[in-house]
Order: structure tokens, then C-alpha cells, then sequence
């Protein structure tokens, strides 16, 4: 797939050349829903930027966007990677949202010496990493709201946890069970199951034998849509948060309908954060017809941050890109949309404002609900 094949802008009479940024995303393949989104919100951000004037320390140069289509493949990952970063001539990039992905895309991009932004949550980020960067909430910070979450329901929750048995799955749920005494949660079920399975039915049988009033589920978009189908099939009153991966886009909305009414979950970004998501979120919709999820939202703010760098460098080399972002420190404008609304990296890569957001569908949106401070919806009672 060519590098420029989903969307580089063609960029005619600038007189300053224009800055090259790679991003890596599955536009085909198992994860090409969430991909198609989350290029569609990597266009809208290099607009915004490029008629706001470009990067001005560069004489107003424009953003040129190179999208590299990773087919929702870890092997078509690493050598799109390797590729994109060996065939342009590029400032930064972002990508994948997938952890899976992104761990690969990180090596090989820490190896090239490339910045990397990037939205996913796996704390392995942030470990011997120098060129990447994470401005958002990691797994094991999602654990602990879901976990405080869960209070909202009742003063002594009963957790019962199910988890695809993947790389994010294996992860948020070892998070959420060493997490969890330090909260007062009791987690009565621990169970991993196979990752796109077919039927949920004897999974969510385990679920009611628990006795749980809470079930946590850390799945993504399809496995989720059944198992949630299946807690109503049996008739299962049970609080269900689906922390984030599959739960918190518009698609599982689509496929489940009413049945998502007042079903919870955690998210490192929310399109109702502050005025600046919402902005972005109306121009999205009217672009997409769907509102703007915390991956797509997320890359718009990211997108700002690179130009944030860019602008202070003074400069296209990679390096000095990298050195302007660990130097970042922003508490307004699209750079800032994050919960807290600053964006700051520690020397391992990771924003130290960090923290996610817990959401709940309502009315076939996603409100913010948790914590307190960040509410933009009172929490309804299902």
C-alpha cells in the first residue's frame, strides 16, 4: 500500500517546504472501523493547523499528513513502520491505538530515531523509550478508575472480570486484580476466554453463578457487543463497565442500540471535556456523522502537540522535534485537550497530568460521569 494512498494533501506554491508527518493506523482489516475514524479526525487536525497559518517558525510551513495503512497486522506493522519512516522525510509520527501495534511500531521507531506520539494505554510504553511519547492515561490508571468506579454502584462492590486473552486483555485485568484491594473491591470471577469467540453464553452463566453486581469487561468491539447481548439474553441485572478498547466508539452503539443505555466505561479522552473537544467534535460529526471517540479525539490534540514542538524547534530534524516534546508543557488550546486539560511528559514519555475519564452512554452519546471534578452528566441509575 503506498504511503500517500489515504490522503497525503498535495501541497502547490508554499514557499516554505512543508513538514512531513507519518501516521500509522489500520485503515483495512479486522481494525479498519476504528482506523477509517481515527484518519478522518488526523485530516480534520492538519487542516486546522495548516489554516491557522502552519508552523510559523518555519515560515508558515504546512503539515503534509502520510498515512501508512498497517492492515490491522502486527507483521504488515513493523514493515510499514520501517517503510514510511525510511521512504519519506518525516518530522514525527503517530500511531497505532492498538497496543499490540503500537509496541511494535515504537521499537522499530526508537531504533530510527523518530518521535512517536501515540494514544494507546499499555504502560510498556514508557519503558527504555526515548522517541516516545503518551499524552494520555496508561492500562494501569484505567484499572484504578474502573475500580472507583464500580462504587458508584454500591458501597461494597462485587466484581466479577472477564478478559479477552490478548496483550491489553492480560494486562488491564492483572491491573485491575492487583488494584483492586487497595480499593475495597472484592473480584468474586477472574476469567480470561478466547479473544473473537463465538458464544458468551457459558462465560456469562460463570458471571451470574458469581454472584457479582458488577461486571467488568476487557474486551473489544465485537466480543463485547455479544457478550453484552448475552447478559440480556439471560436476563443478568448486572452493572457492566467496559472499561475502554471496543466500548467507547460510536460503533458499539450501532450494534447494540438501547441495550448500551447507562453501560459504563473508562476513556482517556471525551469529546464534552472542554469548549476545544467540542468544537472539534461538531466538525468531525459534520464530516462523519458520528461523534468524535477518544482515538480520534485524542490525535487531534496530539497532532497540535507536534506542531507545538515543531513551532519551538524551529526546525523539521526529527531530533530536535523529539527534544521539543519532552520539553512540552501546555495547559490551553488543542494541545491541552486532555482530562485536566494539560500536557506535560515525564522522562519516561508519559504525560505526568495523566488520568482517564469514566463515561457512560446516554442517549446514544457518551458523557462524561467520573470523577467528579470532570463530570459534564449527572450518573444515571440503571
Amino acid at each position: 500500500m503506498a504511503a500517500g494512498a489515504f490522503g497525503a494533501y498535495p501541497l502547490r506554491g508554499w514557499a516554505a517546504d512543508p513538514v512531513n508527518i507519518g501516521g500509522l493506523y489500520p485503515v483495512t482489516g479486522s481494525m479498519a472501523q476504528i482506523g477509517v475514524g481515527i484518519v478522518a479526525a488526523a485530516k480534520l487536525a492538519v487542516e486546522m493547523v495548516n489554516e491557522a497559518g502552519g508552523i510559523k517558525s518555519l515560515g508558515g510551513a504546512k503539515m503534509n499528513l502520510i498515512i501508512s495503512d498497517i492492515q490491522s497486522d502486527t507483521t504488515v506493522t513493523r514493515t510499514e513502520t520501517d517503510r514510511l519512516i525510511s521512504s519519506n522525510k518525516l518530522s514525527a509520527i503517530h500511531g497505532c491505538f492498538a497496543s499490540a501495534f503500537t509496541l511494535i511500531a515504537s521499537e522499530v521507531a526508537e531504533r530510527a530515531k523518530m518521535p512517536l506520539l501515540t494514544g494507546s494505554s499499555s504502560d510498556q510504553l514508557n519503558k527504555g523509550r526515548t522517541y516516545t511519547f503518551t499524552p494520555f492515561a496508561r492500562a494501569s490508571q484505567f484499572a484504578k478508575a474502573q475500580l472507583q468506579m464500580s462504587k458508584l454502584v454500591g458501597d461494597k462492590p462485587k466484581v466479577a472480570v472477564i478478559f479477552e486473552n490478548t496483550a491489553f486483555g492480560t494486562s488491564t485485568s492483572n491491573g485491575l486484580k492487583e488494584l483492586a484491594p487497595g480499593e475495597g473491591v472484592e473480584i468474586v470471577m477472574f476469567e480470561p476466554y478466547s479473544a473473537g469467540f463465538a458464544d458468551a453464553g457459558p462465560l456469562i452463566n460463570k458471571v451470574k453463578a458469581s454472584g457479582a453486581n458488577a461486571l467488568f469487561s476487557v474486551s473489544y468491539l465485537n466480543d463485547l457487543i455479544l457478550i453484552v447481548r448475552t447478559v440480556k439474553q439471560v436476563g443478568l441485572n448486572i452493572a457492566i463497565n467496559g472499561g475502554s478498547g471496543g466500548f467507547v466508539i460510536p460503533d458499539f452503539y450501532k450494534n447494540v442500540g438501547k441495550l448500551a443505555e447507562g453501560l459504563q466505561g473508562v476513556a482517556h479522552w471525551n469529546h464534552d471535556m472542554d469548549a476545544n473537544a467540542q468544537k472539534v467534535n461538531v466538525e468531525y460529526k459534520k464530516r462523519t456523522g458520528e461523534f468524535l471517540f477518544e482515538y480520534a479525539g485524542g490525535l487531534v490534540a496530539q497532532t497540535f502537540m507536534i506542531a507545538d514542538a515543531l513551532e519551538r524547534a524551529g526546525s523539521a530534524d526529527p531530533q530536535k522535534v523529539r527534544e521539543a516534546l519532552a520539553t512540552l508543557d501546555v495547559s490551553s488550546g488543542y494541545a491541552a485537550m486532555a482530562p485536566g486539560g494539560k500536557v506535560k511528559f515525564g522522562p519516561d514519555g508519559k504525560n505526568v497530568y495523566g488520568y482517564p475519564v469514566g463515561v457512560q452512554w446516554q442517549n446514544g452519546d457518551l458523557a462524561s460521569v467520573f470523577p467528579q471534578a470532570d463530570a459534564r452528566a449527572p450518573l444515571l441509575k440503571t
